[in-house]
């Protein structure tokens, strides 16, 4: 008759408490638990009631996370592009790994027609002041290099583009806030979440990376350009009367 073996504790099979799973992924153990509220990381493995282990497999796919969050990726697309939360998949990660990898040869391509720009000469090239560039800074705007001297040239081409909408008038004099404008900020980040989880569906793993590069340089500088058209397409419906407005659509 086969004598059965004791089953293995979990600290054998390699397990880990939470809070040596958050210490060797360098982040907090309330960001593991909510993490895995949002389904990025797997429910634990229970052994008690207050018992909770987790495979230290993950912690790869922790990192993963940061990286993408480092990016400004909200929750929901990196939720999207890691794709499966139940199990461990070095091809998702090695997926979204590649396409981050590429998106570093991509930022030379996407430079605007702007030189970096000197914080002292700001005021002079945009018209804002000391004070409304440091807020601009505090909101996450803009952010200067590391040596806090210098814009880069996409942080100049913003710089600009806020100095002329306050030319325009659209200042604080007319009841308009430097805050007003992360809803810019924001609704670009979701679009790009959406953006970067299509195209890793459909091109991340099946190209060769130097077409991948072509591809997603192309992908971004059309996307710019039909982004500016549809924005002055649909005010120009909203001023025709071509968008019907909510409480119209509601009945």
């Amino acid at each position: 008759m086969p004598v059965s073996r004791p089953s293995s504790s979990p600290r054998q099979r390699g397990l880990l408490r939470i809070g040596e799973f958050a210490a060797l992924a360098g982040v907090s153990r309330p960001t593991v638990a909510h993490w895995v509220a949002e389904g990025l990381l797997p429910r634990p493995r229970k052994s008690g009631r207050t018992m909770a282990w987790y495979d230290p497999a993950w912690i790869e796919r922790v990192r993963l996370i940061q990286e993408m969050q480092s990016r400004y990726l909200p929750l929901a697309a990196i939720r999207r592009l890691l794709e499966r939360p139940r199990a461990p998949s070095s091809e998702t990660a090695a997926t979204v790994s590649s396409l981050l990898a590429a998106g570093r040869r991509l930022q030379a391509l996407l430079e605007p027609a702007e030189l970096p720009l000197a914080r002292d000469e700001v005021p002079a090239h945009t018209g804002l002041a000391d004070e409304t560039v440091a807020e601009l800074e505090r909101l996450g705007l803009v952010r200067a290099a590391a040596d806090g001297k210098t814009f880069a040239p996409h942080d100049a081409a913003v710089l600009r583009a806020v100095g002329r909408l306050s030319r325009a008038g659209l200042d604080a004099a007319a009841g308009f806030r430097h805050q007003d404008l992360l809803i810019y900020r924001d609704a670009v980040n979701a679009l790009i979440g959406r953006e970067v989880e299509l195209f890793t569906r459909h091109l991340v793993g099946k190209r060769p990376q130097r077409e991948l590069v072509r591809l997603a340089g192309a992908a971004a500088a059309g996307a710019t350009e039909l982004i500016a058209a549809l924005h002055r397409k649909l005010v120009a419906d909203f001023l025709a009367g071509a968008i019907p407005s909510r409480r119209r659509r509601a009945r």
